[in-house]
């Protein structure tokens, strides 16, 4: 009961410091997400978020309405960590996969990039002041690689990403569907 009042407490405190910031842009994160490490990756290593065409959120294909910021932020820890050993989460930190995808537009897409963010800078906090006794955004660029890279990795993928950056093909046929139907 404790550590559960305990990470609540963490995450409303995080929430309050990084809510407008993520990182600082000194030291960039390298490594990116590629959609073949996706592809790639067993099943109990993803964690994929959707945001569907009614704006509800869905998390390996399951519906979470009315989850609370408190709820979602454990739950993408739990999978981040797995205490419990559990065979339907990652298998270490390493290997875990955060992909956000969203149909269409949806203003709950940002909010959910920024608490998974905030999950990140908590696990990457807590691994700072078990290494250094210190905040992670006071460490330096070396030794923030070095959390990065041994305990928490920064594998999140928006799969919307690459459709962003494709030019409208001019030959006929049927144009490409996005997904974003508005109802009259």
């Amino acid at each position: 009961m404790k550590t559960l009042l305990f990470t609540i407490l963490c995450f409303s405190l995080m929430g309050v410091t990084h809510s407008q910031v993520w990182l600082d842009n000194t030291c960039p994160i390298e490594k990116e997400t590629s959609s073949e490490d996706y592809t790639s990756a067993k099943s109990n290593n993803l964690l994929t978020l959707v945001i569907n065409q009614e704006g509800k959120l869905l998390m390996n294909g399951i519906e979470k309405e009315g989850i609370s910021e408190i709820q979602f932020k454990e739950a993408v820890y739990q999978f981040l960590t797995n205490p419990n050993k559990d065979k339907t989460k990652a298998d270490s930190p390493k290997q875990a996969i955060v992909a956000l995808g969203s149909y269409g537009e949806h203003d709950a897409y940002e909010l959910i990039l920024k608490y998974v963010r905030e999950v990140y800078l908590y696990a990457w906090d807590t691994s700072a002041e078990e290494k250094y006794e210190t905040f992670y955004a006071d460490l330096g660029c070396k030794q923030r690689k070095k959390i990065r890279n041994r305990d928490f990795p920064y594998n999140v993928i928006e799969l919307n990403s690459e459709d962003d950056t494709k030019k409208p093909s001019f030959s006929p046929g049927v144009p490409p569907f996005a997904g974003d139907v508005i109802d009259n």
